[in-house]
């Protein structure tokens, strides 16, 4: 064999090179286009947390509004007053009715 023979065998067909740079620009595009996509997708998670952390705050401060509400409502001294602007009274004279401990009913 002559050599120019042996280079004509070793040389590979170039179909296959353009095939091989296609599919790398395919992957590369797709590998692209998901980055970018990721990209976006975090960037509105990021607001979507950022959202509800405010949320968050928002109703612990209210939260806590009724709470202190609720506290103040409860008081004694408050229920006491409220008490007497609709007409109860403080009792007097506490009358007991009985102090015995007998049975009502009998087991047989």
């Amino acid at each position: 064999m002559t050599r120019t023979n042996l280079i004509r065998q070793n040389k590979k067909p170039t179909v296959h090179r353009g095939i091989t740079k296609y599919v790398l620009f395919v992957v590369a595009g797709i590998l692209a286009a998901s980055s970018i996509f990721m990209t976006v997708e975090t960037a509105t998670s990021g607001v979507e947390v950022s959202n509800l952390r405010q949320k968050e705050a928002e109703l612990a401060a209210e939260k806590r509004n009724l709470e202190n509400t609720l506290v103040r409502s409860l008081s004694m001294s408050d229920l006491e007053q409220k008490s007497g602007e609709m007409g109860y009274l403080k009792p007097t004279n506490l009358v007991y009715v009985s102090d015995s401990k007998e049975a009502v009913a009998k087991l047989p």
